[in-house]
Order: C-alpha cells, then sequence, then structure tokens
C-alpha cells in the first residue's frame, strides 16, 4: 500500500543513533559550492532520539535547512482545516458510494476487527481511510513520536536559522488528496492486505536505513510501487522529483552550505534525486 511503500508521506524508520555505518545523508557538490540531502521518514519511536550524530553534526555545519514544505503552516489551524477539506466527500455522498461491493465489505470487516466506528469514516474520501488505517497500525508499533522533518523545523526555528521550502502545503494536500484516483477500492484493499506486512516491512527499511543501503530502500520501497501503483510512483515521487530539481540547482548554485531533508524514497532509484543530480554532472557520494 502507498503509505507503507511510500513511507515517505506517513510512515517511518526505526533507526540507531549508535550506528556507525553510512546513513542517508549525501553530500552534492558542483566544484565550488556543497549542499546536503538527508532522507528522513516523517514517524518514529520516542526511543528513536537522540537521532543518528551525522544528522546532528549536517545540521550544526549550516544555518539553512530546506524541507519539502512549510514546517510551521503544517501544524497551523489552517492547514488542518484545507487539508480535512480535501479529505471529506461532498454533502450528500458517503464512503460507500466511491468503493466496490468487496472493498467496502473488507473495510467492514477490518474495522470490526479493529475497533473502528465505520459511521465515522462515511464522510471521508477513501485515501483518508487508507491514512487512517496506516497511522493508527503504525501507532501499535509505537511509531507516536515527531519525525525527523519536524524535529529539525523546530530545532531551526529555535536557532534562529533559515529555512525554506521545495513546495507549497496546497501541492502537498493536492498530491494525498488525489492519491490512487480512479482506483479506490484497490487502494482500499491493498491498505488492509498490507497492514499483515508491516512488521516485515517496517524491520526490512530499518535495516536499510541504518546501514545507509540505498538498493534495500529500493526494493523495499521504490520497487513494490512500480509494481503495484506505477501511476502513484509517477505522481508523489517522480513528478514531485521533476519538480524539485530545478530549486535544488538554484540553491547550490548559492555559496552558502545548505541541508536539504525529504522524504527518504525521493532519493533512490533512476528517477530518484541522487540519479538526476549525477545525470547532470554533479558529485554526489554518501556523508
Amino acid at each position: 500500500m502507498i503509505f507503507i511503500r511510500l513511507s515517505l508521506l506517513v510512515s517511518a524508520l526505526l533507526f540507531s543513533c549508535f550506528s556507525y555505518a553510512e546513513t542517508s545523508i549525501w553530500q552534492v557538490s558542483n566544484g565550488k559550492n556543497t549542499l546536503y540531502l538527508g532522507g528522513t521518514f516523517h514517524m518514529l519511536k520516542p526511543s528513536d532520539y537522540p537521532l543518528p550524530i551525522e544528522f546532528e553534526n549536517v545540521y550544526k555545519k549550516v544555518n539553512w535547512l530546506v524541507f519539502e514544505t512549510d514546517m510551521d503552516q503544517l501544524s497551523s489551524p489552517e492547514f488542518q482545516q484545507k487539508f480535512l477539506a480535501s479529505m471529506t466527500l461532498p454533502t450528500g455522498q458517503i464512503l460507500a458510494d466511491h468503493l466496490s461491493a468487496e472493498a467496502y465489505a473488507e473495510l467492514i470487516r477490518y474495522a470490526a476487527n479493529n475497533q473502528m466506528d465505520t459511521a465515522q469514516l462515511q464522510r471521508f474520501k477513501p485515501q483518508m481511510i487508507a491514512l487512517i488505517i496506516t497511522l493508527e497500525e503504525l501507532k501499535k508499533y509505537g511509531l507516536t513520536a515527531e519525525g525527523v522533518d519536524n524535529y529539525f523545523g523546530n530545532k531551526a526555528k529555535a536557532d534562529s536559522k533559515m529555512v525554506t521550502k521545495l513546495e507549497s502545503i496546497d501541492d502537498q494536500i493536492r498530491y494525498i488528496s488525489t492519491m490512487g484516483a480512479n482506483n479506490e477500492s484497490g487502494l482500499i484493499l491493498q491498505t488492509i492486505e498490507d497492514m499483515e506486512e508491516l512488521p516485515k516491512v517496517l524491520n526490512a527499511m530499518t535495516t536499510a536505513w541504518r546501514s545507509g543501503d540505498d538498493n534495500g530502500l529500493f526494493e523495499n520501497g521504490i520497487k513494490p510501487m512500480l509494481e503495484d501503483y506505477p501511476k502513484i510512483y509517477q505522481s508523489l515521487l517522480v513528478e514531485r522529483n521533476n519538480n524539485w530539481m530545478g530549486k535544488i540547482e538554484k540553491l547550490l548554485a548559492h555559496p552558502e552550505e545548505k541541508f536539504i531533508l525529504v522524504g527518504a524514497l525521493h532519493l533512490i532509484g533512476q528517477d530518484g534525486l541522487l540519479q538526476q543530480l549525477k545525470n547532470r554532472g554533479y558529485q554526489v557520494q554518501q556523508y
């Protein structure tokens, strides 16, 4: 399911601050200027703090951080209202109207087994239901703390560092609320099916993350998306990566060092930011 496979938007990795292996941070240079690209996950376990020392070291080196979007706005009432509105069905419509009989029956079964009130879910779009299911399952495994992005966003604000973004909150809302459009039943069925594999997926992603293993992240994150959700892969990863590349190049042209923090799966694979930067002649090496 996209929220598990993508992990960039809603899932998280468990990593150890005591690891001495390579991490998901890369140094990018044009021969004169340097910036750092860090792969992040948006939910963590409380025990995952403090973060790996490499993240803290890069943070101390720079006075300019770049996030996917405006971290302050993400926690604002305005964002929450916009997001909820985008995930709510039009008046007169209910969830059952947007799912096949099979998908709706499977959702009812899952809800009954997990103490979910389906009556309260009726006004939401299938995309929101998939998100709710995934987040609740992640909480069962202890992923309740803020992620890398929020952590450094708050830290940068307290330290009065410069903070900029790659896309607007409206962009993020649009990508999430339209995810899986025209295949909502498939999205719900796959979400429920993937919940059975959640411990295995988290463990595999954890191992890849802690060792800086981009091949492991590809096999457990990117490859399943390419096979099961090629359209979502294009909209949530490829399209956004392409939109970000011009902004990243402009940031690299500026002499001040920067720390860019984006979802880890945005970095890897043939369509990832790292490969695109290499293709354009930049020097890229793991930090």
